[in-house]
């Protein structure tokens, strides 16, 4: 176990910018390029089912599988989880080169904590080649629990090893979020930016 510095990065809306509510989401262009209504799915699909995926408890393969054929869709699953993941993965290296360089100064520990299921984390961590900047992702499915719901954050600090809650600082663009960290003793910030990261970050060893 360890009390040593520990920087936790949420992924979208802090590494990845292609989130709902974005200047660019990753569903901008989707109805015209897939023929997918991205309200209806929103509606649906992500605020439905969805949500069971994100703790883990069923396949996003699965669940999509469940809401496209009704549709007559279920032939667009494997392109439509293809085209999400690919528009979906906006990294902001500048994010990352500042963490990297905090980990390189302090000998600290960096690790991402989000929301997210086992195949888009996969494709984050191999594909989008997040794995070379965070000792692990932990995530809400692996967990069994998202943010901001208390288990989340004391689940993950176990299972960094961390006996100190105020060692670790979290990112995260969601204020309740930022909240419910602070609340199980994290230090925690709201993200405004990479700038605002640099000027943490230059205060935290």
């Amino acid at each position: 176990m360890s009390s040593s510095p520990v920087l936790v990065l949420d992924i979208d809306g802090v590494v990845s910018l292609a989130q709902p509510g974005s200047a660019h989401p990753w569903y901008a262009t989707l109805q015209a390029d897939m023929g997918i209504d991205y309200q209806a799915l929103e509606r649906d699909f992500f605020r439905g089912e969805f949500l069971e995926v994100l703790r883990g408890r069923l396949d996003l393969y699965v669940a999509l599988q469940d809401y496209f054929t009704p549709l007559g869709l279920a032939d667009r699953l494997e392109g439509f989880v293809a085209y999400w993941f690919d528009k979906d993965c906006v990294i902001d290296r500048d994010v990352l080169a500042r963490a990297d360089e905090w980990r390189q100064r302090t000998g600290g520990r960096c690790f991402a904590g989000a929301n997210q299921e086992h195949h888009r984390v996969a494709y984050l961590r191999d594909h989008a080649g997040l794995g070379a900047h965070f000792d692990e992702i932990i995530y809400s499915a692996a967990l069994g629990v998202c943010k901001p719901e208390r288990v989340f954050f004391t689940n993950a600090q176990a299972r960094m090893g961390v006996t100190v809650a105020q060692s670790i600082l979290f990112v995260d663009d969601k204020a309740e979020n930022v909240d419910a960290a602070r609340a199980c003793g994290w230090r925690a910030m709201l993200y405004r930016g990479p700038e605002s990261l640099a000027g943490a970050l230059a205060q935290w060893s």
